[in-house]
């Protein structure tokens, strides 16, 4: 019988286990892995075997992960992203220093793409290439810096705060002047713009309405999957979106959006950036990351 080194279960099998438990979702594995949600199931359960306990929690609705599975998810977690890390820096030449940085399509065309040009008049000799996608699960690519909100799910990669914001209500100059200084009932029932992300981290109108403690309807309004096609919505006087007072800042000093009212809450997270552990940086990511870090 041949004996396996480090005593492993089979990789794929505690990759297949890493991916379903991420996503919390067999599903969602099998279209990341590009697999049937059987094949998953069937994984999972040899490793099962192979472990002699259970690793998800079948007894209740969902693919709650079992005390053991915990354990083991955070550990192959940490172990995977060390392993990406690795081989990310090992792929780069001496002399290659582009830094790769993934961002929203919002967070990218309002807040990252003016600071980029002033961080080129400064540092000419180092190439950014921005990765933009509204995917959070997005892979495929070797990210050096990743901006995100909310909560962030691989905490074995270090996070600075890159600036705290409010939730206000913006809409188009015309739309404000038709529609002056109204309550929070009357702005619930007013044309809103809803944003159906695929990253459930970011604030909705529902979230920001309980925050005030108003617990009646809201309008349906529109509902889109983009924030700056939302903006864009909102600039053509479709209605009101919920803005980030400091991201939308640009829109609202040219005048294209206005802030509605004066009803604004903070943000329930701050907008992070986050990298591998400092040690594992080269020069040129770390100066990115500074720069961006003294440009709230």
């Amino acid at each position: 019988m041949s004996r396996r080194y480090y005593k492993l279960p089979p990789l794929t099998s505690l990759a297949t286990f890493e991916t379903a438990a991420r996503h919390r979702s067999f599903k969602g594995a099998a279209e990341e892995l590009g697999v049937t949600p059987g094949a998953v199931s069937h994984q999972i359960k040899f490793l099962e075997t192979e472990l002699g306990l259970s690793l998800f929690d079948r007894k209740h609705h969902g693919n709650n992960l079992t005390d053991h599975g915990e354990s083991l998810f955070a550990v192959l977690q940490s172990s995977f992203s060390a392993v990406s890390s690795t081989l990310a820096n090992l792929r780069r030449s001496a002399n290659d220093q582009e830094v790769t940085i993934s961002a929203t399509t919002a967070v990218s065309g309002l807040w990252l793409t003016p600071r980029l040009s002033q961080f080129w008049r400064e540092h000419p000799e180092i190439p950014v290439n921005q990765h933009v996608t509204d995917n959070p699960n997005s892979q495929g690519i070797a990210i050096d810096l990743k901006i995100c909100y909310g909560f962030v799910e691989n905490e074995s990669n270090q996070k600075h705060t890159l600036f705290h914001d409010e939730l206000v209500p913006v809409c188009s100059p015309k739309f404000a002047k038709e529609n002056p200084d109204p309550s929070i009932e009357e702005l619930a029932q007013l044309p809103l713009i809803h944003l159906r992300a695929k990253d459930k981290n970011w604030s909705n109108w529902f979230s920001w309405f309980n925050a005030l403690g108003y617990k009646g309807k809201i309008s349906h309004g529109t509902h889109v999957n983009n924030y700056m096609i939302a903006l864009q919505a909102a600039s053509d006087g479709t209605g009101i979106v919920l803005g980030w007072r400091h991201l939308v800042k640009p829109k609202v000093d040219s005048g294209e959006l206005v802030i509605l009212g004066d009803t604004a809450i903070p943000a329930p997270s701050a907008i992070y950036i986050m990298s591998e552990k400092e040690e594992l940086l080269p020069e040129n990511v770390k100066a990115l990351r500074d720069f961006l870090l003294a440009k709230p």
